[in-house]
């Protein structure tokens, strides 16, 4: 059997791991209140939730995603008409729209705060603190590496 380097092992690690975060967290959501809600939907409202003023256009969720922009506003149409997103002029660019929270989005992600809390509440119940504390910085090493390689 091939011995898998470190960097293969960990980034596989990594993806299996989160494929399953995130599958747990879109079964949660479709049990909930929005059945419907689709994965690239729950990434567009991440997309929001992590922009620095909470809106973002859809040119920014289109590269960020991967997703065509007609692909991103067609998702975008949907979560308004849900009532979970609202459209905004750009007060920089009067041609652009942003999108941002609505109210319901909003309660919907305090709701999905204290769900994924909770869960890592339980994943990391048994990680001692040192260890917790040494894996939040080798992420932040790498988040602010990916944000370099980015704007490469």
């Amino acid at each position: 059997m091939e011995k898998l380097s470190k960097e293969t092992a960990l980034w596989k690690k990594l993806f299996k791991t989160t494929e399953m975060i995130r599958n747990y967290q879109t079964r949660a959501i479709r049990k909930g209140r929005y059945p419907d809600v689709t994965m690239t939907q729950v990434q567009i409202i991440g997309c929001v939730l992590f922009s620095p003023e909470q809106s973002v256009r859809i040119r920014d969720i289109s590269e960020e995603l991967g997703i065509t922009p007609g692909g991103i506003s067609q998702q975008v149409e949907t979560l308004v008409q849900m009532g979970l997103l609202e459209r905004k002029p750009d007060e920089k660019d009067r041609r652009a729209v942003c999108i941002t929270l609505s109210e319901k989005g909003r309660e919907i992600n305090r709701g999905m705060d204290s769900f994924l809390s909770n869960l890592f509440q339980r994943l990391l119940s048994g990680v001692p603190d040192e260890k917790c504390r040494i894996f939040s910085e080798v992420l932040d090493v790498m988040s602010e590496t990916m944000g370099k390689l980015k704007t490469n």
